[in-house]
């Protein structure tokens, strides 16, 4: 089997391009982000998509949108998806939105001569890119064992030029009680992304596994949740573990904290019949911190 997964991902890295996919990295929906990041055995929400496309299977029909300001606004990412799962399978879709604004285009009073104290570089415009990412998802499975996957479409517009390709996500989700076992492959097959200049990139895959213990303590009403995520990338050596931690009260108020990447994240939500808020802070140890905002109806 391992034979099998190493020919088919060998002529994707062959092809690939560094840093080429990380426009998807970002991360969605308040309570997954607040939890570390985690989210490939986790299944609350319409943002499981994103994470692993067979988690929509568990998933209750509903809708998700969500605002981020990263890294104290200099970067916006929205989301929104919708599941509508039946007997065997669940449909989804989704759609995500990266902005980078007032971006600064220079040149020099002298374009002869190389930059200097006597010849500094000078603004002469400011520009934004954009970035969407189309999602179509679907899942089939049983009361244990679900698999799913996300045909991708993405737009990404540089101002300066502009792109578009596909990819494809596939997932596993193993659903017993107390415990969930996700695995998930982010652009598992050659995911282009064709330039307007003539130029083409492929995106690497990514392997993510997670593991999420639920601990109910009927005696005060309250579930616990942990979640660990192992995420490897394959053109970068060693993988990164994101952590997540959430208590649950009467299954109404929820706070949350977790390590993604390294950087501690903190969260809280409210959830009202049929209908949720989730707040999640992401510090950074080099940037500002990012707040990301969701709400999501069940229907």
């Amino acid at each position: 089997m391992c034979r099998i997964v190493k020919l088919v991902l060998i002529p994707v890295i062959l092809l690939a391009t560094k840093y080429a996919g990380e426009f998807q990295e970002l991360g969605v929906g308040g309570r997954a982000c607040g939890m570390g990041g985690t989210g490939i055995a986790q299944f609350s929400d319409a943002s499981v998509i994103y994470f692993n496309p067979a988690g929509s299977f568990y998933t209750e029909r509903g809708v998700l949108l969500m605002h981020a300001e990263n890294f104290a606004g200099l970067v916006k990412n929205d989301f929104g998806a919708i599941v509508l799962p039946k007997e065997n399978m669940a449909l989804g879709a989704g759609i995500q939105y990266i902005s980078v604004g007032e971006i600064k285009l220079t040149t020099l009073p002298d374009t002869t001569s190389q930059p200097g104290s006597d010849n500094q570089p000078i603004p002469y415009d400011t520009v934004g890119t954009k970035d969407f990412v189309f999602y179509i998802n679907a899942s089939k499975g049983n009361k244990t064992l679900s698999y799913g996957a996300n045909v991708k479409i993405f737009y990404r517009d540089l101002s300066v030029m502009s792109g578009f390709g596909g990819g494809l996500d596939l997932g596993l989700l193993l659903n017993i009680p107390y415990v969930r076992i996700g695995i998930a492959v982010r652009d598992f097959i050659l995911s282009p992304l064709m330039w307007s200049n003539g130029t083409k990139e492929t995106i690497y895959p990514k392997i993510s596994c997670g593991v999420a213990p639920v601990i109910p303590i009927e005696k005060i009403n309250s579930v616990i949740t942990l979640e660990c995520d192992f995420v490897k990338s394959i053109d970068v050596e060693g993988f990164n573990v994101n952590l997540g931690f959430e208590y649950a009260y009467k299954n109404f108020i929820f706070g949350r904290v977790g390590v993604y990447n390294g950087n501690y994240t903190l969260g809280i939500g409210l959830l009202y019949k049929n209908f949720r808020l989730d707040y999640a802070l992401i510090t950074h140890s080099e940037l500002n911190n990012s707040n990301k905002f969701s709400a999501g109806l069940r229907f």
